[in-house]
C-alpha cells in the first residue's frame, strides 16, 4: 500500500527521479528500476524529462549522475555489525571524493545522530557523522527516525 501512496506522491508532485529503499521486490519488478546488487535500493526515471545514468552499484547503494548533481540512494540494514556498516559507508565515501558534480545522498543508515534530528547519537551516527564532515556534506532533512538526507 505504501508504494501506491508513492506512486501518487510522484504524480502529485511531478517528480523527475524516485529513489526508494527497503523495496517491495515485486513492485519494482517491473521494467524501468534500477537496482542495487542486494535488492535494497532502486532508482526510476519516473517522468522521462531528464537524463541520468548509473555510474556506480553496490550491495545497499546506488549512484546516478544528472545534469548537475550525482544523487546516492542508500540504505543499512540494521542487522549489519559495525564492520559491515563502516565498509558501506566507505564505499559511499569513495563514490563521493570520485564525484565532480553536486552530490545528494538518500536514504536509510539505521542510525541515530544529533545532527540528523535524533536525540542521542549511537555508534553508527557517530561513524555516519565523521564520514558526512570528512566529505563536506550536510543533513537537510532531519528526522526523529533512522532515515535521513545529506547533501
Amino acid at each position: 500500500m505504501s508504494h501506491d501512496l508513492v506512486s501518487e506522491l510522484v504524480i502529485e508532485q511531478r517528480a523527475d527521479l524516485l529513489i526508494i529503499t527497503e523495496l517491495n521486490k515485486y513492485f519494482v519488478a517491473r521494467s524501468g528500476w534500477m537496482v542495487d546488487t542486494n535488492g535494497d535500493v532502486a532508482i526510476m526515471d519516473v517522468s522521462g524529462r531528464i537524463a541520468w545514468r548509473l555510474t556506480s552499484r553496490s550491495g545497499g547503494m546506488l549512484a546516478v549522475e544528472l545534469d548537475s548533481t550525482l544523487a546516492i540512494g542508500a540504505y543499512v540494514s540494521p542487522n549489519c555489525d559495525i564492520h559491515e556498516f563502516t565498509r558501506r559507508l566507505d564505499i559511499i565515501q569513495g563514490v563521493v571524493n570520485n564525484a565532480r558534480k553536486k552530490v545528494i545522498i538518500l536514504g536509510d543508515f539505521n542510525s541515530k545522530a544529533i545532527a540528523a534530528g535524533s536525540a542521542y547519537t549511537n555508534r553508527r551516527g557517530k561513524i555516519l557523522t565523521d564520514m558526512m564532515g570528512a566529505i563536506s556534506c550536510h543533513c537537510v532533512m532531519r528526522r526523529e527516525d533512522t532515515r535521513q538526507s545529506w547533501t
